[in-house]
């Protein structure tokens, strides 16, 4: 993403003369633009792309033709949500205001050109931090730490959505740590009830002598009585905990969070991959799915080297059992230094950020989108994740900088 064209006009509705460099003041707009002043259109853009298709029409047209400020490569204007902020060149820092416009009559622009797409496609900022900014000069998005990206194949564009949540849910029998499920918030009382019917602690409600948060606040810890009778028939069965467990009985919802955040080591690798590539490993995962084109019933976990070599791939009915069976394969073969891009047909969970980050894989590309704490660990420790869009390319949610594009 780029600046390839920066132009400026003395009076409004004219083309514009473009310019090698110009400086953008805060709060004001180009210096010398008769667009520039105290208002919310300080500044516009338009795609040189753009400009393109409507020579492509016929028209004669070049940059500053349709009185944009900066015409661009790269970016796709008109998904830019308002608020956005984008970096200039070095310094300069700008706010999207305004997505096209409503132009009340005909300006000179469109009787000269015959056309103006400016009102269509053309995108308004107002500057939050002046600067000189040049052709050539970078346009990189400033994103808060949940932001995300949508990759077109040929541009970025940020946008948002919601990640359904998840979080560790401590589970206590007769007062002491039975297991750690990962589960979205809600229904916590319920959830309890039916995994101890489940794993056979409990044949009826009756069973139960008591069930509710520990402290009656925390909603990640749940706890459990038995009646005596109960406890004395499944006590060989509460002795074999064969589960994540926690060792403090003391140890609340949120601790168990970090607890949990705190076994993972930040990945350190600077690996960058081509993007498109990566795509066509994701797009191609079916291929060595013979279990899934047999059953359409299987997940798998596909690792690649970071020159696109797959090294392992395994399916199971269960997404961490394949994860487990590919990192494994590797693992005893002593070449799980060599995994670097980790392919799932599944969603990314937490437990799969960090089966990953054991592994020292700093890439996870999947067919379904993550949870919100897998996000939040995968930021943290330095991990790339994106997944499929819904019509095309990548939604990159952190570490895009490896996805080389």
């Amino acid at each position: 993403m780029k600046i390839v064209s920066i132009a400026i006009s003395k009076k409004k509705g004219t083309r514009k003369t473009c310019v090698p460099e110009a400086e953008l003041i805060a709060d004001h707009g180009l210096n010398g633009d008769a667009h520039a002043g105290k208002w919310h259109r300080q500044v516009c853009f338009l795609a040189a792309e753009s400009i393109e298709k409507a020579r492509g029409r016929g028209l004669d047209v070049t940059f500053g033709d349709f009185a944009e400020n900066i015409a661009t490569t790269g970016i796709d204007w008109q998904h830019i949500p308002v608020g956005t902020r984008l970096k200039l060149g070095d310094k300069a820092l700008v706010e999207i205001t305004q997505i096209g416009k409503e132009c009340k009559k005909k300006c000179a622009i469109y009787y000269q050109a015959g056309d103006c797409i400016m009102p269509r496609e053309g995108v308004f900022a107002k500057v939050i931090e002046g600067g000189i900014i040049s052709r050539g000069d970078k346009i990189v998005f400033v994103l808060p730490e949940t932001g995300l990206i949508h990759w077109k194949k040929k541009t970025d564009a940020p946008v948002n959505h919601f990640l359904i949540g998840e979080e560790p849910l401590s589970i206590r029998i007769q007062g002491k740590p039975y297991s750690v499920v990962m589960r979205t918030p809600g229904d916590e009382i319920a959830h309890v009830a039916g995994f101890c019917l489940g794993e056979g602690i409990v044949d009826s409600p009756d069973d139960i002598t008591s069930i509710g948060f520990c402290d009656g606040s925390d909603s990640n810890v749940v706890t459990v009585k038995l009646s005596p009778s109960r406890n004395t028939k499944v006590s060989e069965l509460l002795e074999r905990r064969g589960f994540v467990s926690q060792t403090s009985c003391g140890l609340c919802g949120k601790e168990l969070i970090n607890d949990l955040y705190q076994s993972i080591r930040p990945l350190t690798c600077d690996l960058s991959i081509d993007i498109n590539k990566a795509l066509y490993c994701l797009e191609s995962l079916s291929d060595h799915q013979p279990l899934r084109k047999a059953t359409h019933a299987s997940h798998a976990a596909a690792i690649y080297s970071s020159e696109f070599e797959l090294l392992s791939v395994a399916e199971d009915v269960g997404r961490h059992n394949a994860l487990d069976k590919a990192v494994g394969k590797l693992f005893l073969g002593k070449k799980l230094s060599q995994a670097s891009l980790l392919v799932l047909s599944s969603r990314v969970s937490f437990e799969l950020v960090q089966k990953a980050a054991k592994a020292n894989i700093s890439i996870i590309l999947a067919t379904s989108r993550p949870t919100e704490l897998a996000v939040k660990l995968a930021s943290e420790i330095n991990m790339t994740i994106a997944c499929l869009a819904r019509d095309v390319g990548l939604f990159i949610y952190c570490g895009g900088k490896r996805l080389k594009r």
